[in-house]
């Protein structure tokens, strides 16, 4: 599903505020998003940034989720799926197949451990290539307002701890497992 370049219509309303079809006012237009939720906020402006960077990540052959793993693994290589996924906060079976395509097409290389159950996951040469083009490609693209950006940054850098130690003190509650009757 894509993302449209402009906001989400409101729900159609009749001169007295009723839900329904507006007459004579011309096309809706779109709300802007002074009053959404944060979680609204944060998604939104996610999608616009990653389908901005996917744009560009295409004339490498990436997309901006392969890019997130590829730098992941050269932060911690070596490194196995459960920790990669953590970091990522993804699930262990999505990493997995990103990490099975990045494999197929000898950006990452994968080896067993000694347990033989866990393998490390290493960036290979063509790896470490193409995130060396894509973070220079990333780097010249003209931003807006860098200096929104930098602030936004420490602010988001700032959630994403307080999130993260909140949920290490919090876990979310495991659903109850159904037994075979």
């Amino acid at each position: 599903m894509s993302c449209p370049d402009t906001l989400p219509e409101p729900p159609r309303r009749d001169p007295m505020g009723r839900p329904g079809e507006r007459r004579g006012s011309g096309p809706a237009r779109p709300r802007e998003p002074d009053g959404w939720p944060i979680h609204r906020l944060l998604s939104i402006a996610a999608r616009l940034d990653e389908r901005w960077i996917n744009r560009h990540l295409t004339q490498l052959g990436l997309t901006k989720s392969a890019l997130d793993v590829l730098e992941a693994v050269a932060e911690l290589e070596p490194v196995n799926v459960s920790d990669l996924a953590s970091l990522l906060c993804v699930t262990k079976q999505s990493l997995g197949s990103m990490v099975r395509r990045l494999d197929s097409r000898g950006f990452l290389a994968r080896e067993r451990g000694d347990d033989r159950r866990n393998a490390n996951i290493r960036l290979t040469v063509r790896g470490r290539s193409a995130l060396t083009a894509a973070e220079e490609l990333l780097h010249e693209l003209p931003r807006t307002g860098q200096e929104a950006e930098r602030t936004l940054r420490r602010h988001l850098e700032h959630h994403i701890r307080e999130l993260r130690q909140y949920e290490e003190h919090n876990p979310f509650p495991q659903p109850p497992r159904s037994r075979p009757a």
